[in-house]
């Protein structure tokens, strides 16, 4: 199997320095998923692992992130390219 892992935030979609917070403040980086798409035709799996410290910080719950996954699945899916999964990191730098 051929794998390729991917961040979010700053290669999939916009970052941003207040964080993304909601599905609204998602927004793909143009041609990021017929990126993805292209990976996927070469025979790549592609998954993707992100921090997402701003559920330590309580500026986000995993519902909502959940969400933000949802909509980028579903944007992904309309552009011809699949992410097999997402896998994230919720804790902050200090976190034990």
């Amino acid at each position: 199997m051929r794998l390729i892992i991917l961040d979010r935030d700053g290669v999939i979609n916009q970052d941003s320095d207040d964080f993304i917070k909601s599905p609204a403040e998602w927004v793909p980086i143009p041609g990021s998923l017929e990126a993805i798409a292209r990976l996927n035709q070469a025979g790549y799996r592609v998954v993707v692992a992100t921090n997402q410290s701003g559920i330590a910080r309580g500026l986000f719950d995993v519902k909502t992130l959940n969400a933000i996954h949802q909509k980028l699945h579903a944007a992904a899916h309309q552009a011809g390219a699949d992410v097999d999964a997402i896998f994230y990191c919720p804790h902050a730098a200090d976190d034990n």
